[in-house]
């Protein structure tokens, strides 16, 4: 991971830091009310200036208090066996004017100040579903007995776990709009990160990923506007069906995005998800709060899996690339994974605003894999580009020279007659060398140096014959050194391109040396020509293929240097230092022992 990606992350996680925090600073209520059998006496507290729970130990007025669930003392009504409860709370509040918060969950219940039946406010504007309602205490009235009865509607087995909230009016109304604030800020969001990949899709049509994201966010906004009716008049049916079909198209964008060794096990996974929403869509309402329950279930049964392969693959790939892709997304699943739990199991006044946070978070990991996933595109492009140039640039390299072959085989006919066995060596050197060509030409494996130098002798001897022995060849090779493995064909252009660009041009004496030796854990190879040379500066010599290829391909091994000196008229030098690596047995190369 270079430096500039590790501070962009680095920045990001920041700035996502303190804007949640900024986001649920004031959505956290004060849990400290002091509630003794009944009686909660506020004169004490800071009522005045913050909004507090009314939790603690309600008079419970209806059934045998042994059989209230204890566990649920801390939610406020109590969460008991009976269809009908009354609960009851005697209530000090000081000088000021103040509201009651009603949960939704508590919305159809009958409220009572001191025996009287009160009205209450409903919050929000849908009146098909519950929402939230305020009670409007009187300036006159500071000490009151609060009484609630409690009447499970049919079919609604579920518990009462959400508390009354109290404090000043303005704090109170603050508050709501600051949840459906919350609410509006993720709609917003997705919406956004939607219209983000929607708009790369376009300039990336075959790119399916981006497609998958924008039906992903579009389909996840739409979940949250139909929840509780707020922006899509509908039902809960509505919300699951979007909210499985948006984990649909979140299963097809990671397939596009990696294609894992699992790709199986997330293709059979749609299917059931498939089910599991039309059935959404036709079960009766009478089974849906347990089937509903069922299908997240289902749903963190498959993301359990589906993280932990990722975060198998996330180790294996580490070792072998550059993860940051992987790694996003992985965590983006695990925060999904965290908030699904939450939002399942978790009994907390908090829920909600726990649930909400971890789906910022996701929503922004998943906003920040767009970038990433188009920055490893373009480096995989590049590269793609780059590795073509590279063999387009080794093809011109390697190729053998139509009147190099010609001339060859003219004094393989010509020796048929005059020599025999000169021309069966001559063709022995041209099937070496045509082969070595061919072999090497056609994997990325490493072969040792005495196949680079068997190929060499074999190209030299080719040559000489060709031009009746015309220049000298000296060899320094370190015999220890000939099974070390380097790259194919990276020193029998430098030895072809002195004896085409130097010795020929060059009417004096003509000599080729090659050396391989060692030095502090180093291969020093040399290639020098006694020929007619260039100068650097004025030459455009050192820009042709065959010394491109070679620079290239050095720059991608690690420790390796080049360096080429030339005199005009006194000949050339490359030198080059690579690593020192024992050679592993390749398949591939092809071997001439």
């Amino acid at each position: 991971m270079t430096r500039n990606r590790m501070t962009f992350i680095f920045i990001l996680v920041m700035l996502i830091g303190v804007s949640l925090t900024l986001l649920i600073r004031h959505q956290s209520i004060n849990p400290t009310v002091t509630v003794n059998k009944g009686e909660a006496s506020l004169l004490s507290s800071t009522v005045d200036e913050e909004i507090l729970r009314l939790d603690g130990s309600w008079r419970y007025e209806s059934g045998i208090v042994s059989q209230v669930d204890r566990r649920s003392y801390r939610t406020i009504p109590f969460t008991t066996p009976y269809r009908e409860s009354t609960y009851e709370l005697d209530i000090a509040l000081p000088t000021g004017t103040y509201a009651l918060l009603i949960p939704k969950s508590l919305s159809s219940s009958k409220l009572l100040i001191d025996g009287k039946m009160v009205e209450t406010i409903q919050i929000g504007n849908n009146r098909l579903v519950e929402q939230p309602s305020l009670l409007l205490i009187d300036d006159e009235t500071k000490q009151f007995r609060l009484t609630i009865q409690h009447e499970r509607q049919a079919g609604n087995s579920a518990p009462i776990e959400e508390s009354i909230l109290v404090g000043p009016l303005h704090a109170i109304m603050t508050t709501q709009n600051a949840y459906a604030g919350y609410e509006f800020f993720m709609l917003l969001i997705s919406l956004l990160i939607a219209m983000f990949y929607a708009i790369v899709y376009l300039f990336h049509r075959n790119e399916r990923l981006y497609g998958f994201g924008t039906a992903f966010f579009l389909l996840t906004s739409f979940s949250i506007m139909s929840r509780n009716g707020m922006w899509i008049s509908g039902s809960d049916k509505l919300t699951l069906s979007l909210a499985l079909l948006s984990i649909i198209m979140l299963i097809e964008f990671s397939r596009c995005l990696e294609r894992v060794s699992f790709d199986r096990f997330l293709a059979i996974s749609r299917y059931p998800l498939y089910g599991l929403t039309v059935l959404a869509i036709f079960l009766p309402s009478s089974v849906y709060e347990g089937y509903e329950y069922f299908v997240w279930m289902i749903v963190l049964f498959i993301t359990f899996f589906w993280v932990g392969l990722n975060i198998g693959w996330l180790l294996e790939k580490y070792k072998s690339g550059n993860p940051l892709e992987l790694l996003t997304f992985t965590l983006a699943q695990l925060v999904g994974y965290i908030g699904i739990t939450t939002s399942t199991f978790i009994v907390s006044p908090d829920q909600q605003l726990y649930a909400n946070t971890f789906t910022i978070i996701y929503f922004l990991l998943m906003f920040l894999l767009l970038p990433i996933h188009l920055s490893t595109d373009k480096n995989k492009k590049q590269q793609v580009e780059a590795l073509a140039s590279q063999h387009e640039m080794s093809f011109f390299n390697a190729q053998i020279k139509p009147h190099f072959l010609y001339n060859t085989f003219g004094n393989v006919i010509a020796l048929c007659y005059t020599s025999p066995p000169d021309a069966a060596r001559l063709l022995s050197h041209l099937s070496t060398y045509v082969r070595f060509i061919f072999e090497n030409g056609r994997t990325e494996n490493e072969i040792s140096i005495r196949q680079e130098v068997d190929m060499i002798d074999s190209y030299l001897a080719i040559e000489q014959t060709r031009f009746r022995d015309s220049f000298e060849i000296e060899k320094e090779i370190d015999e220890s050194l000939l099974d070390c493995s380097i790259p194919p064909l990276l020193i029998q252009p430098l030895v072809e391109n002195a004896v085409r660009h130097g010795l020929y041009r060059h009417p004096g004496q003509k000599r080729l040396t090659l050396s391989i030796q060692e030095r502090n854990g180093m291969i020093e190879i040399y290639v020098q020509d006694t020929g007619s040379g260039f100068d650097p500066d004025l030459s455009k010599e050192t820009s042709g293929i065959g010394i491109c290829n070679i620079k290239n391909r050095i720059e991608h091994l690690q420790g390796a240097t080049f360096d080429l000196n030339s005199v005009l008229r006194k000949g050339t030098t490359v030198h080059l230092r690579l690593l020192k690596q024992e050679r592993t047995n390749h398949l591939d190369a092809y071997d001439f022992n």
